[in-house]
């Protein structure tokens, strides 16, 4: 009967050597996996802590005797001295970025304003000194022209004090000739998007993109973005407004924390857009208009019908 029981002892041992040792291992042979290694001591520990629980709950106490001298070897072996630093570690670091999470939204919650629809329709959208590189694949000027119709003009600021740099207006005319520098009938693909092999996509419009004075003191209806850097540090606001004349009236201003890909105060991202396409969320949100990638690949698949 003894024999059985240190018979059974040594099966526990060698199941919590199996599963808390192979797994990792496994896992280390794939390629790019090694970034993540500090990870795997939390596998380690919290499957032989499982598995004692669980034993010793059912009665196979023999078995939980096994478990519990395996992690006793493991704490007091040389790699287990490793193990359990590295685990506070990234216990650490999940505290810590909980915390930085909590204090960020702390800090970005100031001044914020949670959109709100605009009046009216426009034609016209501005997005002044906002960065249109971000994960979206393709062209955000040429993506909004083509599924809105509206005018598109990007301005381009530099230096500390935001002076003016460059402006580009992006608009869709149906005319059959779309000769000139910079026009063309295919929507362009973004920064981001050529990384990933995306082609452009043809549409059944002229993409008319031309270079074109300040336009800072140009009254024109419109829907307006602007970056906002009066805001504390890693905070950088966008500000939404309907400008009207002279006058404008804003709709909103938040804030859209990258690290941890949510926006302040909260917005949905459309089903099948991550978040991380932040400015095609935004926009989606503004205009009221589906501006994903689906929704411009299902504006062309219309065409070839």
């Amino acid at each position: 009967m003894q024999s059985r029981q240190i018979l059974e002892a040594f099966y526990g041992f060698a199941l919590a050597a199996v599963l808390a040792i192979g797994p990792p291992l496994a896992l280390l042979m794939i390629p790019g996996v090694a970034y993540f290694a500090l990870l795997l001591p939390i596998w380690s520990i919290g499957v032989v802590c499982l598995l004692f629980l669980g034993l010793a709950v059912s009665g196979r106490m023999p078995y939980a005797i096994g478990v519990a001298i395996f992690a006793l070897a493991s704490a007091l072996s040389p790699l287990g001295k490793l193990i359990m630093p590295s685990a506070m570690v990234v216990g650490r670091a999940i505290w810590v970025n909980n915390f930085v999470l909590t204090e960020l939204e702390k800090k970005c919650a100031i001044d914020l304003i949670p959109l709100k629809k605009a009046s009216a329709n426009y034609g016209l959208l501005v997005l002044d000194n906002i960065a249109t590189t971000g994960e979206q694949n393709y062209d955000i000027a040429d993506t909004v022209a083509v599924l809105t119709g509206m005018r598109v003009v990007e301005i381009s600021r530099t230096g500390h004090d935001l002076l003016f740099y460059k402006a580009w207006e992006t608009k869709a005319d149906p005319a059959n000739s779309c000769a000139g520098a910079g026009n063309s009938a295919k929507v362009n693909v973004s920064p981001r998007g050529s990384q990933r092999s995306i082609r452009p996509l043809a549409v059944d419009v002229c993409l008319r993109r031309t270079e074109i004075p300040n336009p800072s003191l140009d009254d024109t209806p419109a829907i307006v973005l602007t970056n906002n850097r009066s805001g504390a540090i890693g905070c950088n606001a966008t500000e939404v407004a309907e400008r009207l004349g002279s006058a404008k009236i804003e709709l909103g201003r938040v804030h859209y924390d990258s690290y941890h890909q949510r926006f302040y105060p909260n917005l949905s991202a459309a089903r099948g857009v991550p978040l991380n396409n932040w400015l095609v969320v935004l926009l989606s949100e503004v205009l009221q208009r589906d501006l994903s990638d689906k929704a411009l690949k299902t504006y062309v698949d219309r065409l070839k019908k």
